[in-house]
C-alpha cells in the first residue's frame, strides 16, 4: 500500500507544470516558479485566457546514461528506490542548455549532473512504471553556481498586451537587451506571440503570474495543439 500511494504521487508531481528551474537543492517536486528575495513588489494580477502549461518539469540528477536513455532519480539520496526513478529519452531535436543560457551537448551532461528537465505536455507517453518520458530540454544545474538563473518553457500568448505562458506562471516585459535566438542558437527577429519560448532570467515579481525582463529568448516553435485548446476556450 505505502508502495502504490508513493507512485501516485510520484505521477500526480509529474503532471504538474515548471517554471522557474535554478540551481537550489534537489527537491522530490516539480520544479516551481520561486523568484529570488530582492524580488520587486507585487504586480497587479492579469487574466489568463487558461491554465494549462504546454510543458511540465522535474529536477532530477542523473543515473545514468545509455544510448540516448537518461536514468534519472529524484531523490539522489535513494538512488536504488525504482519509485523515484524517471527516465528520459533523449531525441534528435532536444535542447540542452546550461542555466545561464549557453548550449550545450549530451558529452555535458554526466551522471551526477544536476538537470531540470522539461518534457511536452502534449506529447504522449507509455503508462509504465517508472515513467518515461521525452526530453524536449535539458537544463544543467550547477548548485555552486554565484550566478542565479531560471528557466521557464511554455507556449507565449498575449494577456493584456503582455506576452504570458499559458501556464499562467511567467509573463515577459521585453528590453532591448533580450538576446532572441532560434533553437540553433541563431539570431532571430521572428514573432514571440503565439509561439512557444524558452526563457531564461533572474529576478522577478511575486505576482500570479510573475514578470521578469528575461535575458535570453530561444524560439522552439508553433505548438498547434497548444493553440487549438486555446482557441476553443
Amino acid at each position: 500500500m505505502k508502495k502504490t500511494l508513493i507512485a501516485m504521487l510520484v505521477l500526480t508531481a509529474l503532471l504538474c507544470a515548471a517554471c522557474g528551474s535554478a540551481a537550489p537543492t534537489p527537491t522530490v517536486e516539480p520544479v516551481p516558479t520561486e523568484p529570488p528575495s530582492a524580488a520587486p513588489a507585487e504586480e497587479p494580477e492579469m487574466d489568463p485566457p487558461m491554465e494549462r502549461p504546454s510543458y511540465f518539469a522535474n529536477q532530477v540528477t542523473l543515473l545514468s546514461s545509455q544510448e540516448g536513455m537518461l536514468e534519472t532519480t529524484l531523490n539522489p539520496e535513494e538512488p536504488e528506490n525504482q519509485e523515484y526513478v524517471i527516465n528520459y529519452m533523449l531525441m534528435d531535436d532536444t535542447l540542452i542548455f546550461d542555466q545561464t543560457g549557453n548550449m550545450l551537448s549530451p558529452e555535458d551532461v554526466m551522471e551526477g549532473s544536476l538537470l531540470a528537465v522539461y518534457a511536452g505536455a502534449y506529447t504522449p507517453a507509455p503508462m509504465i512504471m517508472p515513467p518515461q518520458y521525452q526530453a524536449s530540454i535539458v537544463i544543467l544545474l550547477d548548485a555552486e553556481s554565484e550566478e542565479t538563473g531560471f528557466t521557464c518553457a511554455d507556449t507565449f500568448v498575449m494577456v493584456d498586451g503582455v506576452l504570458t505562458g499559458t501556464g499562467n506562471t511567467l509573463a515577459l516585459n521585453l528590453s532591448e537587451d533580450v538576446e532572441i535566438v532560434d533553437r540553433e542558437g541563431n539570431p532571430t527577429q521572428e514573432e514571440l506571440e503565439n509561439k512557444d519560448l524558452l526563457v531564461f532570467y533572474g529576478a522577478s515579481t511575486r505576482s500570479i503570474p510573475a514578470q521578469t525582463t528575461p535575458s535570453k529568448i530561444v524560439v522552439l516553435g508553433t505548438n498547434e495543439m497548444a493553440l487549438a485548446n486555446i482557441n476553443a476556450q
